[in-house]
Order: structure tokens, then C-alpha cells, then sequence
């Protein structure tokens, strides 16, 4: 979450000097967390393989949760934005993007076009649609291709991502209010006893309204939703 702003004030205070590692943290992690079968990546990873939600052999998590790779995508994204593309790693970092982002779209939900808690279990009894990381990954493709890292084909994955935030989070009151639903409260691993990261901890956690990590990442998907510039063949519904 910390590496835009971390690259941000690299650039503008230290000269550009120290790159390498912003672009580490997002090299590393898809290096320790990414699954090999699906290319989602998991939650978390424990080098020293004690934490008590790690497997042993691995120190991995268990499971892939929507906002920890929401987060991912978004910050990744932003980095994208702003290294500069003689940057030794910026194809790499948008290889990462792509890759990531790729791995998401096989599990953006069929009719509602956007995604689970826990992504990958849609169907399993708990598991719900949730708008905070949805709104995430919906941002992290509309500003990718804006910024050309992903190329036109993406445009029918967002613009179906993007009717799905609409039409599965937001609703209106009687009273002319405009909420964002469904959104996590929290997750977390460690810390507490249920905090195990197994399916059900993550379905366990608060469902509230205008959360916001999710308020803000709508508005942001919103945003880079209504500014980009698409070829005619491929506009979408306005």
C-alpha cells in the first residue's frame, strides 16, 4: 500500500535515487506468494514458517483474499504510473501486473462481473461478492490501460467489471442516499487466535456499508472509468 507514496517522494525529494526498492517489494511478494496453478497470489507469506496460519513446508496462507490482492494491483498500478519506463524493472513490474490481473479475470464472477471474498470460491456456501476489492481490481485495469500497460482486449473485462460495481454494490435510499454495500470490514492474519486465515475466518469478519477502503477505491475505479479514452469499436455503456 505505502509503495506509491514511497515512490513519489523519491522522486521528488531524493533525486529518483533508491528505485529499486519500491520496485523489490512488488517483485518479492509475487516471487513468494504467487500459486503456481491459478497465478492468484495468496494472502501472505511467513519466511521462518511459525506463524500459526502458515502451512509448514510453504509459509503460505491458505487462501487468496480479494482486498490483499486488490491492493496489490492497485499500488502496483500507481507504481506504473509514475517509474520511470527506462526503469530496469518496469517491464518486469508491468509483466507482474498483466500476469496478476490475467489470473483475476479467470475468476471475475460470470454474471455478476465482479469478484468474491475469498476469489476463487465462488460457489461455496459463505462466500460473498465483495465491493471493496472489486472496486480495486476494477481500477487497477481501467488505469492500466490507460497508462498502456494493458493492451484494448481488456476493455470488454473492465466495462463488465465496471457495470458490476453498479449494479451489485450501489444502491439508493428512499431518502436520495447513495451507499457502496458488501464491503469487509477488516482481515488480517495473526494477531488473534481466529485470525487463522482459513475460509471461514474470512467470512467471518463484518459486512458494513460506505467502508472506506471501499468508498475510496469505487471513486477511484469511477474515476479512471470515466477518463479513459477508448476506440469507438470498443466504448462501452456511459
Amino acid at each position: 500500500m505505502g509503495s506509491p507514496f514511497y515512490l513519489e517522494y523519491l522522486l521528488e525529494y531524493e533525486g529518483g535515487k533508491g528505485l529499486d526498492d519500491v520496485t523489490r517489494q512488488f517483485i518479492l511478494c509475487e516471487r513468494h506468494t504467487k500459486d503456481a496453478e491459478t497465478g492468484l497470489l495468496f494472502h501472505a507469506w511467513d519466511e521462518k514458517r511459525v506463524q500459526p496460519w502458515c502451512d509448514p513446508e510453504t509459509g503460505l496462507s491458505p487462501n487468496f483474499w480479494g482486498r490483499s490482492l486488490g491492493w496489490y494491483v492497485m499500488a502496483l498500478v500507481d507504481v506504473l504510473g509514475m517509474l520511470p519506463k527506462e526503469h530496469a524493472d518496469y517491464e518486469i513490474l508491468a509483466r507482474i501486473l498483466t500476469d496478476t490481473l490475467t489470473a483475476l479475470r479467470q475468476v471475475q464472477d460470470a454474471d455478476a462481473g465482479v469478484w468474491y471474498q475469498v476469489v476463487n470460491m465462488g460457489g461455496r456456501k459463505g462466500n460473498y461478492l465483495e465491493a471493496s476489492a472489486s472496486s480495486m481490481i476494477t481500477y487497477a485495469m481501467a488505469k492500466g490501460i490507460r497508462i498502456g500497460v494493458l493492451d484494448d482486449s481488456w476493455f470488454e473485462t473492465l466495462d463488465r467489471a465496471y457495470q458490476g460495481l453498479i449494479a451489485e454494490f450501489v444502491l439508493e435510499t428512499q431518502n436520495g442516499w447513495v451507499n457502496l454495500n458488501k464491503n469487509c470490514q477488516v482481515a488480517g492474519l495473526g494477531g488473534e487466535d481466529r485470525r487463522d486465515g482459513t475460509y471461514a475466518y474470512y467470512i467471518s469478519e463484518p459486512i458494513v456499508t460506505n467502508d472506506q477502503k471501499g468508498l475510496g477505491a469505487f471513486l477511484l475505479a469511477c474515476g479512471e472509468y470515466e477518463y479513459l479514452q477508448r476506440p469507438d469499436a470498443t466504448k462501452g455503456s456511459e
